[in-house]
Protein backbone atom coordinates (compact mmCIF):
# COMPACT_ATOMS: atom_id res chain seq x y z
CA UNK A 1 0.00 0.00 0.00
CA UNK A 2 1.18 3.95 -0.96
CA UNK A 3 1.94 5.94 1.60
CA UNK A 4 0.62 9.23 3.01
CA UNK A 5 3.91 10.78 1.80
CA UNK A 6 3.70 9.11 -1.14
CA UNK A 7 0.11 9.92 -1.79
CA UNK A 8 0.84 13.51 -0.56
CA UNK A 9 3.88 13.87 -3.33
CA UNK A 10 1.66 12.09 -6.03
CA UNK A 11 -0.83 14.71 -5.33
CA UNK A 12 1.60 18.03 -5.36
CA UNK A 13 2.78 17.02 -8.66
CA UNK A 14 -0.60 16.38 -10.17
CA UNK A 15 -2.03 19.57 -8.90
CA UNK A 16 1.33 21.60 -10.35
CA UNK A 17 1.00 20.00 -13.94
CA UNK A 18 -2.70 20.91 -13.61
CA UNK A 19 -1.96 24.82 -12.51
CA UNK A 20 0.49 24.99 -15.16
CA UNK A 21 -2.01 24.67 -17.96
CA UNK A 22 -3.95 27.72 -16.49
CA UNK A 23 -0.71 29.59 -15.92
CA UNK A 24 0.16 32.52 -17.98
CA UNK A 25 2.64 31.22 -20.28
CA UNK A 26 4.93 34.31 -20.15
CA UNK A 27 5.46 33.05 -16.50
CA UNK A 28 7.95 31.25 -15.00
CA UNK A 29 7.53 27.82 -15.60
CA UNK A 30 9.79 27.11 -11.84
CA UNK A 31 7.64 29.82 -9.97
CA UNK A 32 3.83 28.34 -11.74
CA UNK A 33 5.37 25.02 -10.17
CA UNK A 34 6.40 26.58 -6.81
CA UNK A 35 2.85 28.48 -6.42
CA UNK A 36 1.10 25.78 -7.48
CA UNK A 37 2.63 22.98 -4.82
CA UNK A 38 2.41 25.72 -1.64
CA UNK A 39 -1.61 26.20 -2.61
CA UNK A 40 -1.68 22.13 -3.02
CA UNK A 41 0.12 21.99 0.42
CA UNK A 42 -2.11 24.46 1.90
CA UNK A 43 -5.18 22.31 1.22
CA UNK A 44 -3.81 19.09 2.17
CA UNK A 45 -2.53 20.21 5.44
CA UNK A 46 -6.58 21.68 5.75
CA UNK A 47 -8.19 18.11 4.65
CA UNK A 48 -9.23 16.40 7.67
CA UNK A 49 -7.27 12.80 7.66
CA UNK A 50 -9.24 9.70 8.88
CA UNK A 51 -8.24 9.31 13.08
CA UNK A 52 -9.87 8.31 16.18
CA UNK A 53 -8.72 6.41 19.03
CA UNK A 54 -8.76 3.24 17.75
CA UNK A 55 -8.34 3.43 14.62
CA UNK A 56 -6.48 0.66 12.70
CA UNK A 57 -2.58 0.69 13.18
CA UNK A 58 -0.06 -1.60 11.94
CA UNK A 59 2.40 -1.92 14.65
CA UNK A 60 3.22 -5.27 13.35
CA UNK A 61 5.29 -3.97 9.51
CA UNK A 62 8.73 -4.12 12.18
CA UNK A 63 8.20 -7.61 13.53
CA UNK A 64 10.06 -9.65 11.88
CA UNK A 65 8.30 -12.02 8.94
CA UNK A 66 5.11 -10.84 10.66
CA UNK A 67 4.41 -8.61 7.04
CA UNK A 68 5.06 -11.96 4.89
CA UNK A 69 2.80 -13.89 6.88
CA UNK A 70 -0.24 -11.35 7.47
CA UNK A 71 0.21 -10.94 3.45
CA UNK A 72 -0.33 -14.40 3.07
CA UNK A 73 -3.34 -14.59 5.28
CA UNK A 74 -5.10 -12.07 2.99
CA UNK A 75 -4.17 -13.79 -0.02
CA UNK A 76 -6.22 -16.99 1.36
CA UNK A 77 -8.86 -15.04 2.54
CA UNK A 78 -9.17 -12.83 -0.81
CA UNK A 79 -9.38 -16.48 -2.59
CA UNK A 80 -11.25 -18.19 -0.54
CA UNK A 81 -8.59 -20.77 -0.38
CA UNK A 82 -9.31 -22.75 2.44
CA UNK A 83 -6.55 -25.24 2.37
CA UNK A 84 -3.94 -22.40 2.24
CA UNK A 85 -5.62 -20.22 5.17
CA UNK A 86 -5.57 -23.99 7.29
CA UNK A 87 -1.78 -24.11 6.35
CA UNK A 88 -1.21 -20.81 7.68
CA UNK A 89 -2.52 -22.38 11.49
CA UNK A 90 -1.19 -24.06 14.13
CA UNK A 91 -2.66 -28.00 14.21
CA UNK A 92 -3.69 -26.87 18.03
CA UNK A 93 -5.67 -23.28 16.77
CA UNK A 94 -7.77 -22.53 19.15
CA UNK A 95 -11.51 -21.93 17.81
CA UNK A 96 -13.67 -21.42 20.85
CA UNK A 97 -14.07 -21.47 24.79
CA UNK A 98 -16.06 -24.80 24.44
CA UNK A 99 -12.64 -26.97 23.55
CA UNK A 100 -13.20 -26.43 19.80
CA UNK A 101 -9.78 -26.69 18.40
CA UNK A 102 -7.48 -27.85 15.22
CA UNK A 103 -7.36 -27.82 11.66
CA UNK A 104 -9.91 -30.13 10.90
CA UNK A 105 -12.29 -28.01 13.03
CA UNK A 106 -10.96 -24.80 11.20
CA UNK A 107 -11.26 -26.71 7.30
CA UNK A 108 -15.33 -27.21 8.27
CA UNK A 109 -15.84 -23.60 9.40
CA UNK A 110 -14.61 -22.76 5.79
CA UNK A 111 -16.36 -25.49 4.19
CA UNK A 112 -17.23 -23.36 1.48
CA UNK A 113 -16.94 -19.75 -0.42
CA UNK A 114 -20.38 -18.46 1.33
CA UNK A 115 -19.27 -19.82 5.14
CA UNK A 116 -19.69 -16.86 6.99
CA UNK A 117 -16.60 -16.65 8.44
CA UNK A 118 -15.00 -15.82 5.43
CA UNK A 119 -16.66 -12.64 5.72
CA UNK A 120 -15.61 -11.97 9.51
CA UNK A 121 -12.06 -12.46 8.18
CA UNK A 122 -12.73 -10.00 5.28
CA UNK A 123 -13.14 -7.23 7.93
CA UNK A 124 -10.96 -8.57 10.33
CA UNK A 125 -7.56 -8.16 8.21
CA UNK A 126 -8.79 -4.21 7.79
CA UNK A 127 -8.49 -3.68 11.12
CA UNK A 128 -4.72 -3.27 11.49
CA UNK A 129 -2.20 -5.21 13.87
CA UNK A 130 -0.88 -5.05 17.68
CA UNK A 131 2.83 -6.53 18.38
CA UNK A 132 3.41 -8.07 21.83
CA UNK A 133 6.98 -8.04 21.04
CA UNK A 134 8.91 -10.25 18.51
CA UNK A 135 6.82 -13.19 18.60
CA UNK A 136 3.49 -12.38 18.96
CA UNK A 137 0.76 -10.41 17.18
CA UNK A 138 -3.26 -9.72 17.40
CA UNK A 139 -5.35 -8.92 14.59
CA UNK A 140 -7.48 -6.50 15.30
CA UNK A 141 -5.20 -3.86 17.13
CA UNK A 142 -7.82 -2.61 18.68
CA UNK A 143 -8.39 -5.73 20.38
CA UNK A 144 -4.57 -5.41 22.06
CA UNK A 145 -5.55 -1.95 23.77
CA UNK A 146 -6.70 -1.42 27.33
CA UNK A 147 -10.34 -0.43 26.82
CA UNK A 148 -12.21 0.25 29.73
CA UNK A 149 -15.64 -0.48 28.78
CA UNK A 150 -18.00 -3.71 29.42
CA UNK A 151 -16.91 -5.83 26.94
CA UNK A 152 -20.61 -7.07 26.15
CA UNK A 153 -22.49 -3.91 25.45
CA UNK A 154 -19.07 -2.14 24.01
CA UNK A 155 -18.72 -1.30 20.26
CA UNK A 156 -16.23 -0.05 17.89
CA UNK A 157 -17.58 2.64 15.49
CA UNK A 158 -15.43 1.43 12.51
CA UNK A 159 -15.42 5.05 10.64
CA UNK A 160 -14.90 8.38 10.74
CA UNK A 161 -17.29 11.17 11.27
CA UNK A 162 -19.68 8.60 11.47
CA UNK A 163 -23.29 10.67 12.86
CA UNK A 164 -25.11 9.67 15.98
CA UNK A 165 -28.64 11.06 15.03
CA UNK A 166 -31.51 11.76 17.88
CA UNK A 167 -33.72 9.28 16.90
CA UNK A 168 -34.00 5.82 14.99
CA UNK A 169 -34.11 7.79 11.55
CA UNK A 170 -31.58 8.74 8.36
CA UNK A 171 -33.55 12.31 8.69
CA UNK A 172 -33.31 12.68 12.18
CA UNK A 173 -31.22 15.68 13.28
CA UNK A 174 -27.38 14.83 14.03
CA UNK A 175 -26.09 15.43 17.41
CA UNK A 176 -22.89 14.45 16.78
CA UNK A 177 -20.49 12.34 14.96
CA UNK A 178 -18.16 9.22 15.88
CA UNK A 179 -14.93 8.46 14.30
CA UNK A 180 -12.92 5.29 15.61
CA UNK A 181 -14.31 5.33 18.95
CA UNK A 182 -15.64 3.09 21.66
CA UNK A 183 -19.78 3.50 22.12
CA UNK A 184 -22.45 1.11 24.51
CA UNK A 185 -24.90 -0.14 23.53
CA UNK A 186 -28.08 0.69 24.77
CA UNK A 187 -30.94 -1.12 26.30
CA UNK A 188 -29.50 -4.49 23.97
CA UNK A 189 -29.20 -2.87 20.29
CA UNK A 190 -31.16 -1.94 17.89
CA UNK A 191 -34.20 -3.68 16.83
CA UNK A 192 -35.57 -3.90 13.48
CA UNK A 193 -34.71 -0.32 12.98
CA UNK A 194 -31.32 -0.66 11.68
CA UNK A 195 -30.02 1.98 14.26
CA UNK A 196 -28.19 0.95 17.18
CA UNK A 197 -29.48 2.65 20.47
CA UNK A 198 -25.91 3.64 22.03
CA UNK A 199 -24.64 5.58 24.68
CA UNK A 200 -20.99 7.88 23.98
CA UNK A 201 -18.43 9.32 26.32
CA UNK A 202 -16.99 11.92 24.44
CA UNK A 203 -13.21 12.83 24.76
CA UNK A 204 -13.49 16.17 24.32
CA UNK A 205 -17.11 18.22 24.41
CA UNK A 206 -16.84 21.80 22.56
CA UNK A 207 -18.03 24.75 24.27
CA UNK A 208 -22.02 24.04 25.71
CA UNK A 209 -22.11 20.74 24.70
CA UNK A 210 -23.24 17.45 26.78
CA UNK A 211 -19.91 15.62 27.13
CA UNK A 212 -21.76 11.91 27.10
CA UNK A 213 -24.16 11.79 24.08
CA UNK A 214 -27.18 9.04 23.77
CA UNK A 215 -28.23 8.34 20.28
CA UNK A 216 -28.69 6.11 17.05
CA UNK A 217 -26.18 5.25 15.07
CA UNK A 218 -25.98 2.88 11.82
CA UNK A 219 -25.80 -0.38 13.21
CA UNK A 220 -23.60 -1.26 10.21
CA UNK A 221 -21.07 0.62 11.14
CA UNK A 222 -20.49 -1.03 14.93
CA UNK A 223 -18.35 -4.16 15.89
CA UNK A 224 -18.26 -6.01 18.80
CA UNK A 225 -14.99 -5.41 21.48
CA UNK A 226 -15.19 -8.85 21.97
CA UNK A 227 -16.08 -10.33 17.90
CA UNK A 228 -13.45 -12.56 15.89
CA UNK A 229 -9.80 -11.64 16.74
CA UNK A 230 -6.64 -13.77 15.51
CA UNK A 231 -3.85 -14.17 17.39
CA UNK A 232 -0.27 -15.72 15.66
CA UNK A 233 2.78 -16.69 17.64
CA UNK A 234 6.31 -17.21 15.95
CA UNK A 235 7.49 -20.84 16.58
CA UNK A 236 10.59 -21.76 15.79
CA UNK A 237 11.10 -19.00 12.93
CA UNK A 238 7.36 -20.16 11.89
CA UNK A 239 4.42 -17.74 12.76
CA UNK A 240 1.16 -19.46 12.53
CA UNK A 241 -2.57 -18.83 13.88
CA UNK A 242 -2.51 -19.99 17.40
CA UNK A 243 -6.04 -18.32 18.08
CA UNK A 244 -9.30 -17.53 15.51
CA UNK A 245 -12.16 -16.27 18.37
CA UNK A 246 -15.02 -14.44 18.83
CA UNK A 247 -16.51 -14.32 22.44
CA UNK A 248 -15.32 -14.07 26.09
Amino acid sequence: MRSARARRVGLLLVAGAMALQGCNRNDPPASQVEQAVADTVDQIEETPQPAGPYAPRDECAEVAGASPFLEDIRSAVSARNTEAFVALAAEDVKLDFGGGAGRDQLRSMLASETAPLWAKLDELMTLGCASDGDALITVPWYFAQEINTDSYSGMIVTGTGVPVHETAAKQAPVIGAVSWDVVELVDGGSGNSGFAHIRWQRRESPAGKPTVIEGYIDAKRLRSLIDYRLLAASRNGKWRITSLIAGD
